[in-house]
């Protein structure tokens, strides 16, 4: 598709303008916020689970 348009002679502004367009798109969508949720939930879950399970590395920092 955007070949086809790239060689009807678009300038670089605007196909700049396209691209940024399609991706506020992608990234407004709603689809898009529920991927960043679960990826964070992930992560933060991650997170404190080795902490939990790894304190001995950590807890003699924090009490110096």
């Amino acid at each position: 598709m955007f070949m086809k348009i790239i060689n009807e002679d678009l300038t670089k502004s605007e196909v700049n303008s396209l691209i940024a367009n399609k991706l506020d798109s992608k990234i407004s969508s709603k689809e898009f916020e529920n991927k960043v949720k679960e990826i964070t939930v992930s992560v933060m879950s991650e997170l404190f689970r080795t902490l939990w399970q790894r304190d001995s590395f950590w807890k003699n920092s924090v009490k110096k």
